[in-house]
């Protein structure tokens, strides 16, 4: 019998969820890097696993990969944005934008560690 499935399978986002921070500098004679938040909208993802490759990769050039997830598409994250994941802080290392074979949009985010962050509170608390 020549049947053929045609069932689409809708992504499902249900490992965790995050919050999108932008980095900011201080205008300062030596910059000072701080976050600040984008919105308090959560945003749910679908971890994957880092490829062999991409870890030797980061690691020949001293990057410390924490995660790669997967989300609906969404253009606007980028290379300058932190997400908080838990307690955590991990900056944007790449972006794929991609149409997946059942047709939904979506992007693969691969974080690295990022460390001692600044949040904006706080920055403004240090200028009073």
């Amino acid at each position: 019998m020549n049947f053929k499935e045609t069932i689409t399978s809708i992504p499902n986002y249900k490992d965790g969820c995050f919050s999108i921070y932008v980095i900011k500098h201080k205008d300062t004679t030596f910059p000072e890097e701080y976050l600040e938040l984008i919105s308090d909208k959560k945003f749910w993802f679908e971890e994957k696993s880092i490829s062999d490759k991409l870890r030797f990769e980061a690691d020949a050039r001293e990057i410390d990969l924490t995660f790669k997830i997967r989300i609906a598409q969404d253009k606007t994250i980028t290379s300058k944005n932190v997400l908080r994941i838990g307690n955590e802080y991990h900056k944007v290392y790449n972006v794929y934008h991609f149409t997946n074979a059942d047709g939904f949009k979506q992007s693969d985010i691969t974080l690295q560690k990022y460390e001692n962050p600044i949040l904006e509170e706080e920055k403004n608390d240090d200028e009073e």
